[in-house]
């Protein structure tokens, strides 16, 4: 019987401010672990509490979860104040975490926040509030509420084999990608021109959460490719 390859899922820090005052808390939507176990993966939740090196000896590939938002000093900017920004040992933890990963050639999947921190790491910049940007944006939810649109995707992206040219996804953000990490390609995007998929290497990110729609099967089998 192989053994189940197993993925872990970064969660968010709670500083007693959302779940319960003066009490600090992990968490992330069960949903992830679920799109995991669907396609016979063996999902753990990873912290900050675990190194980074540690994590890749357990681990076969991890999935980024969502987040809140990065700081613009990132990338060299001055935080507007549509800005909710992510806990910074959250955003340091998970910043080791990709240079492991990539130097080991381990599968990453970046999901909404998570593929935004793929791209400032290694040198982009994010447009801090999209309405501020696109006059005529598509909707892409953000500030809680989760909404769907149509995305493209590029043909000689590896997202194309697995969900095809077009698909509807689930989407929940107010940032999204202006300058694109050197290195990585576009792999989608939606009809508005907003950058909705990465690919650099192992690396992918995806803008939506394929975890709430029925791209969640093609994109997270594609952690298992190099175990498969």
């Amino acid at each position: 019987m192989n053994k189940a390859p197993v993925i872990g899922i970064t969660v968010s820090l709670d500083h007693g401010k959302i779940i319960r005052k003066n009490h600090e808390y992990l968490y992330v939507k069960r949903a992830y672990a679920q799109a995991i176990k669907r396609i016979g993966g063996q999902p753990i939740l990873i912290s900050p509490d675990i190194t980074p090196p540690t994590i890749a000896q357990i681990c076969d590939a991890i999935v980024i979860s969502g987040g809140d938002d990065l700081s613009p000093e990132l990338y060299g900017e001055t935080a507007c104040a549509a800005v909710n920004l992510e806990s910074v040992e959250r955003v340091e933890w998970e910043r080791q975490l990709l240079d492991l990963f990539v130097e080991s050639d381990t599968p990453v999947l970046g999901v909404c926040y998570g593929m935004q921190l793929m791209n400032v790491h290694f040198g982009g910049s994010l447009h801090q509030d999209i309405s501020a940007v696109y006059e005529n944006a598509s909707d892409h939810g953000g500030m809680g509420r989760l909404t769907s649109h149509e995305i493209h995707i590029s043909k000689d992206s590896r997202l194309f084999p697995a969900i095809g040219a077009k698909a509807t996804v689930s989407s929940l953000h107010h940032q999204a990608i202006n300058r694109l990490a050197p290195g990585f390609q576009i792999a989608a995007t939606a009809e508005d021109g907003i950058i909705e998929a990465i690919e650099f290497k192992n690396l992918l990110g995806v803008e939506w959460h394929p975890e709430a729609d029925a791209t969640g099967e093609a994109i997270y089998s594609l952690l298992l490719q190099k175990n498969a």
